[in-house]
Parts: C-alpha cells; sequence; structure tokens
C-alpha cells in the first residue's frame, strides 16, 4: 500500500485536475466550433481540430482517474459536449480529401471510442481512408511517426499499430537521441515530451526505454531548469510528466517544479501562458477577454490536468516536501549567488525561499542548471567555467548540460586557437571584441 507521509494530497490533485476539465468544458464550448483569430498576434490564432484533439486527449488521459467520481463527471460532461465536434461533417470530409491526415483528424473520435462513446460509421469512413495510397505518403518528424503509432494502436478497429512499432521508432526520437541543452529551443524539448508520452501511452504501459532512466531523466532536469527560470510552465508540465510517466520516484527537482507550478496555479487562477499578455488582457471585455484567454492558455491548463491525472495513478504522488537524501551542505547558498547577480526573480524564487536550507540543498544541482544557461545564454563563458569547476568542487553530480557546457569550451577553445594561428599567418592582431578571450576557455581542459 503506498504511503501517505510526505505525499502530495489525492484531493488536492484530483481537485486541480476537475478544474482543468472544467476550462475543457469553457473551451469546447468557445472554440471549438470556429476556433480562435487573433488580428494582433497571428501566433494565438487557433484552428478548431486542434482544441477538438488536445481537449479529447485530456479525456482520455484524465481517465486514468475516473475512479474518482468528480472526475468521472466532469469527464462524461465535456466529452457529451465533444462529440459533434469531434465527428462533424467537415471532420469527415476531410478524412475523404485527406487521407495522409486521416488518424490525425480522428484521434479526437478514437479518444470518444476508448471513453465508450462509440462511432461505427465513422469508424467505416476511417477504416476506408486508410486503404488508400496516400495514407502514408506524407514524411514525419519521429514523435510525430511515433503519434500516427499511438492513434492507431489506441484505435478499436483494424488496428495498423503496436507497441513494438513505436518503441523501434522511439530509437530515432528525442528519448534516444537526447537533447540539445545548450542551444536547443523549446521545439527540441517538445519532441522530447511528445515522444515520452506516446512511448509510453501516457503513463498507461509500462515499456522499456531506448536509454537508461536516469539518463533520460537527468536530461528532463537540466529541461526544466530553463522551462521554471523562463516561467514557461506550458513546456515545463509537459517536462515534469517524465517521472509519473516512466514510473520513476520523483527527484528534488522534479517535487520543486511541482510546487512551483502548484504555487503558481493557486495564485493566479490557472497555470499561466507564455503566450498570455496581460497586459492585453487587462484592455479586452466580455466574449473578447474570454475567448483569448481560452486560447493563450487551454493548452497550459490541459497540461497541468495531465499531470495530475498521471500523478494520481497508484505509487506515482508527488512528495509533499522536497526529498533531501542527496543534499549537498552549503551548495545552493554557493551557487545562487551567481543567479542573485543577474538582478531577476522568476516565480520559482518564491517557492524557493519557503524551502529549509537542507531543501535548498537538494535542489542545488537544479540551480546548477539555471545557472549555467543564464551564462551561456549572455555568452559569459567566463563565468561558464567557473560555474563548471564550482560544481565539482561541491561533489556535485555530472549532468547532460554540465557535460554540454564543457564540449561548448572546447570548441571555443579550438576556435580560439585556430584564430591566433590565422592572425599569425596574416600578420593581424586578433579583435578580442569580436569573440570571447582564449584565456577564458582554458579550465576546460582541468574539468
Amino acid at each position: 500500500m503506498e504511503r501517505q507521509i510526505d505525499k502530495w494530497n489525492r484531493h488536492d490533485l484530483v481537485r486541480r485536475l476537475c478544474h482543468a476539465l472544467a476550462i475543457a468544458k469553457r473551451t469546447v464550448e468557445r472554440l471549438a466550433q470556429n476556433g480562435y483569430t487573433d488580428p494582433e498576434e497571428p501566433n494565438n490564432s487557433l484552428r478548431p481540430e486542434k482544441v477538438i484533439s488536445e481537449t479529447a486527449v485530456l479525456l482520455f488521459a484524465a481517465s486514468a482517474a475516473a475512479g474518482h467520481d468528480d472526475v468521472r463527471e466532469h469527464i462524461d460532461r465535456v466529452a457529451r459536449l465533444l462529440i459533434p465536434h469531434a465527428r462533424s461533417e467537415n471532420i469527415l470530409a476531410r478524412l475523404c480529401l485527406e487521407p495522409t491526415l486521416a488518424l490525425d483528424y480522428s484521434l479526437a473520435h478514437v479518444c470518444l471510442n476508448r471513453l465508450g462513446h462509440k462511432d461505427p460509421d465513422f469508424d467505416g469512413m476511417l477504416r476506408l481512408s486508410l486503404k488508400f495510397q496516400t495514407r502514408t505518403l506524407r514524411e514525419r518528424v519521429p514523435h510525430r511517426m511515433m503519434e500516427q503509432e499511438w492513434i492507431a494502436t489506441l484505435w478499436s478497429e483494424t488496428n495498423p499499430g503496436s507497441p513494438g512499432t513505436i518503441s523501434r521508432v522511439a530509437r530515432q526520437s528525442a528519448l534516444n537521441q537526447g537533447m540539445d541543452l545548450v542551444n536547443g529551443g523549446r521545439d527540441d524539448a517538445y519532441a522530447f515530451t511528445h515522444a515520452l508520452m506516446y512511448h509510453t501511452e501516457f503513463g498507461s504501459r509500462p515499456t522499456r526505454l531506448p536509454r537508461p532512466r536516469a539518463v533520460i531523466l537527468a536530461e528532463a532536469e537540466a529541461a526544466l531548469a530553463r522551462c521554471l527560470d523562463d516561467e514557461d510552465y506550458d513546456l515545463g508540465g509537459e517536462v515534469l510528466l517524465a517521472w509519473p510517466f516512466t514510473g520513476a520516484s520523483w527527484s528534488a527537482a522534479a517535487a520543486f517544479g511541482f510546487k512551483v507550478l502548484a504555487a503558481v496555479e493557486d495564485k493566479a487562477g490557472f497555470l499561466p501562458s507564455p503566450a498570455t499578455r496581460l497586459q492585453r488582457l487587462d484592455k479586452l471585455e466580455g466574449v473578447e477577454r474570454s475567448s483569448y484567454l481560452l486560447a493563450t492558455a487551454y493548452h497550459t491548463a490541459y497540461v497541468m490536468g495531465l499531470l495530475c491525472a498521471a500523478a494520481l495513478q497508484p505509487r506515482r504522488l508527488p512528495p509533499s516536501r522536497i526529498p533531501t537524501a542527496t543534499s549537498t551542505p552549503g551548495s545552493a547558498k554557493i551557487i545562487l549567488r551567481s543567479l542573485d547577480a543577474d538582478g531577476i526573480s522568476p516565480h520559482w524564487r518564491d517557492e524557493f525561499d519557503r524551502l529549509a536550507d537542507t531543501q535548498r540543498d537538494a535542489i542545488s544541482g537544479l540551480l546548477m542548471n539555471m545557472a549555467l544557461r543564464r551564462k551561456i545564454k549572455q555568452k559569459d563563458y567566463a563565468a561558464v567555467a567557473k560555474l563548471l569547476q564550482l560544481g565539482c568542487a561541491l561533489g556535485l553530480p555530472d549532468s547532460p548540460a554540465a557535460s554540454q557546457g564543457v564540449e561548448l569550451l572546447e570548441r571555443l577553445a579550438m576556435f580560439a586557437q585556430v584564430r591566433r594561428t590565422r592572425c599569425s599567418i596574416n600578420g593581424e592582431k586578433p579583435d578580442r571584441s569580436k569573440s570571447a578571450q582564449p584565456g577564458q576557455h582554458q579550465a576546460s581542459s582541468r574539468i
């Protein structure tokens, strides 16, 4: 039986999941018919198919916690609202006209099938669409290939997919190839989180990962550090899914990340998205205000729902207190000097200040990842070298971000050497103002 001591309160997780499902209801009512068009910021514009599919995925994931009456009632309420949109004449026409996207357009239908809301006529159209040669004539990146196989596996009819196929494709994905934690963007992290979703079937299927779990979770911690420091809770919530989806115990960094997301949600009333501009929101009223808020923030709310649904599964509750087994006394205070020197105070700092010293020290590796990323972003490579040396002196475990930081310094040292050689041959003096000084990188050879 799962120990309740030091574990997050289940009732609180149920409350948060129901809150996400309540937002899903409003989102379907407002955006599932026509989507959203933003004349000022076109990137906020939203196709109705995206809303429909992502709502269905939330319902599917939440169904794992349907043993709670409140959750089950919310799921059923949203599902009934979603059905006419998921199986509309427009969606059926797209199955007919675009067989290459048949599974994409059918995702909501497939999820509703699994929730017990069947539609044999839609199944027949989907089955027919998948018979045509154009069904496979689209190139996809690995995590999108995994998505196609997952949808096919989830479908209860003539099932062309299999978990084995997903596992084979996973070897080509970020789960096996890793993430660029130095220069990578948000899309790289999304490729990682989505590959994990489909590989584990949203945490419902025990599966062998393509690399050791500890290695994958170490990369997830580095990605989490970036998300918390950038206040990117949409991506941060997806990264946190790595722990419950793989069945791993929550690390100190992951437990802290969840506490930050929960605190921000409690303070704002919803988990804010980077796309939501509060100044613009304050100028809007009525339908325009609610439509803008839902269109820009619904996905982040859904991610929190996914996270709570996953955490409610047996032996996957996050701890209510930060584990301190790996605490290095005094380490957080030392690393914090580098972070405080930047003069910024993200949301995570409020939650950090509430921790005891031993808990702060337990997440010193997370702080180190934040500090390294900031200095790399600032192109302060001398500071990067000092941080890496500091990590060694404090006995912090090696991390993927630190290893990639060392490699960056090695490349810069080689660049400086080549530059000196070329200048010597050409009789020129190096312009040190245009690049980092060679002396900044000498420490890399000692790490």
